[in-house]
């Protein structure tokens, strides 16, 4: 199965450019028909999405989707893989929509749909605890970074790092390992991500700098999918009425929960 996937992540991949304009919608109806929507996600980005020590998905993104699967009456049905491989599967219509800690912007809203936004992040350099060198984005030039492959980080990192070396990494704990391994100077990332590996999984790095480019994250959906976005939005906005939404927040980003260490290698390994 897992050899499978990797095969369609890469095909479709390959095939991305082809598939613009070729999106699949998908509708309130149809989702309700089949009873169950198709979401996919990283599950390499804590604490968004990732897999914990028993090997079960989890995280703010999925908790989320699960709440608005509920006011919708469907199941959800999370699939994992790279992100290179996320958005050209949610065009061929392997899934119906993307809760991955997507950023809205304005180059994806010519392609895609997206719901209202659940929340913001910014991006963010993380470097070695005992790293007194860098202070901001502007001090990685000439240096040797590690951003997500086929993110909006890699912008950021060309744009207002302008590093010597760029590395692409499937997702923030690779990153996270290179940069305490001094394979990499730093990295760039996403804030709340990095935040959470630092306190809750105790690594030895820390942020430097300012936050950079901030935006707004919501869940993603073909073009075409109009009606299906409204609902969700619909469930985004009653969830920020009524308290839910602050409760997840809480739980994922300010609330110091003890972690075992089984879990915690797990998360970041």
């Amino acid at each position: 199965m897992m050899h499978r996937r990797s095969l369609l992540t890469g095909m479709l991949t390959l095939a991305g450019t082809s598939l613009i304009g070729r999106a699949h919608a998908s509708t309130l109806e149809s989702v309700r028909q089949q009873g169950f929507m198709r979401i996919a996600t990283t599950g390499a980005n804590a604490p968004y999405s990732f897999l914990d020590a028993d090997g079960t998905l989890t995280g703010f993104d999925l908790e989320w989707s699960r709440l608005i699967c509920k006011g919708l009456g469907v199941e959800p049905r999370f699939s994992y893989l790279s992100w290179s491989g996320i958005l050209p599967g949610l065009m061929a219509g392997q899934y119906d929509a993307v809760m991955s800690a997507v950023r809205v912007t304005p180059e994806r809203k010519a392609s895609f749909v997206f719901s209202e936004p659940y929340c913001t992040d910014s991006a963010a350099v993380i470097v070695r605890a005992d790293n007194t060198s860098i202070h901001e984005v502007e001090g990685l030039h000439g240096l040797t970074i590690g951003v997500a492959s086929g993110s909006i980080l890699e912008d950021v990192a060309h744009n207002q790092a302008k590093p010597g070396t760029l590395r692409s990494y499937p997702g923030l704990p690779d990153i996270i390992m290179d940069v305490m391994s001094g394979r990499l100077d730093a990295g760039i990332v996403g804030r709340g991500g990095a935040q959470y590996a630092i306190r809750q999984q105790q690594v030895p790095l820390k942020l430097v700098g300012r936050e950079i480019d901030p935006h707004p994250l919501a869940m993603i959906l073909p073009s075409g999918s109009a009606t299906l976005a409204a609902a969700i939005s619909e469930q985004i906005r009653a969830r920020q009425a009524n308290g839910q939404a602050k409760s997840l927040s809480n739980h994922w980003f300010l609330s110091l929960i003890h972690i075992s260490e089984p879990t915690r290698l797990a998360l970041i390994s």
